[in-house]
């Protein structure tokens, strides 16, 4: 920080000391190191400056460190190669430790090598504080006030609710729908017609409903969306448990019926917490990769 003068830098340091960073001085040296906490870190994330909590390496930690947890009696510590081994990058990692070793989320132990540790586990309120993500989608840090998550009971004879929920999804879409039915039949494509052209759709359904003139109906739909494609897999491969509509793998939701007769009987809509809707998309990915076209 050549650009500062000294005794600035030292004058705005000291005035956030404790707070956003930790300063320590040194003999004959006003300060000696500055610090940042994970306050700091946050502040600038809430600034819009680019950190360490842009990404999920935070939530992959305490998901590996929770099941740890629950798997075990005892104290059990993760080693911090077998962290780095599961999440991937290992500055990434380190960082995220430190940071959640601040706000005491988990506790570290060892040190030494340069490495100010060598293994890791959740700490209790770490434990609720991850529960409270997976379950509500409350972020770490918070960042606003908790939205429940929505519901919406259907039926019978409300198909014009169904289709009326299912566009006011839809046409928010920037760029990606996924439907996952397992009885993707040609009344789910009239609701389609709510998605935004150039919204790219993805269908996984089974080879229950794809016989017969499903390929025609599926292409005279891709004749006003020509960003379709529908995939299917064999009735008994099929691990889906409901229905699900995802937007830009963003936000989704999870019906309890078919989309094609959505509305004619009684059943329940709701949006999906984070934890699972990433679950879900990457149950879809697997499947996708692995369906056979169908247009």
């Amino acid at each position: 920080m050549e650009e500062y003068e000294q005794d600035d830098v030292a004058y705005v340091a000291e005035r956030i000391d404790g707070e956003y960073v930790e300063v320590q001085g040194a003999l004959g040296q006003r300060i000696s190191t500055i610090q940042i906490t994970a306050a700091g870190i946050e502040k600038l994330h809430e600034d819009g400056y680019e950190t360490i909590i842009d990404g999920n390496t935070r939530y992959d930690i305490l998901e590996e460190l929770y099941q740890l947890d629950r798997e075990n009696t005892g104290v059990v510590f993760a080693e911090r190669d077998e962290l780095i081994d599961e999440i991937g990058d290992e500055t990434l990692v380190d960082q995220n430790i430190w940071y959640l070793k601040e706000k005491r989320l988990i506790e570290t132990h060892g040190g030494g090598s340069r490495l100010f540790y060598h293994g890791a586990r959740i700490t209790d309120r770490g434990a609720d504080r991850f529960e409270a993500y997976r379950n509500d989608g409350v972020e770490i840090p918070r960042t606003g006030t908790h939205r429940s998550l929505r519901q919406a009971s259907i039926g019978p004879n409300e198909s014009q609710q169904a289709e009326h929920l299912f566009r006011d999804f839809v046409e928010l879409a920037r760029d990606e729908v996924i439907i996952i039915d397992r009885y993707a039949r040609e009344g789910l494509y009239d609701l389609l017609q709510h998605v935004p052209n150039g919204v790219e759709i993805k269908v996984m359904t089974t080879d229950r409903v794809t016989g017969g003139g499903y390929q025609q109906r599926v292409s005279q739909f891709a004749q006003q969306h020509s960003d379709i494609e529908v995939r299917y897999l064999s009735d008994s491969d099929w691990d889906f448990h409901d229905r699900y509509i995802i937007r830009d793998r963003e936000d989704g939701w999870a019906w309890g019926h078919s989309f094609h007769d959505a509305g004619d009987t009684q059943h329940t809509a709701s949006e999906l917490r984070p934890i699972n809707r990433e679950s879900i998309e990457s149950q879809f990915t697997a499947a996708w990769q692995n369906g056979t076209v169908v247009v």
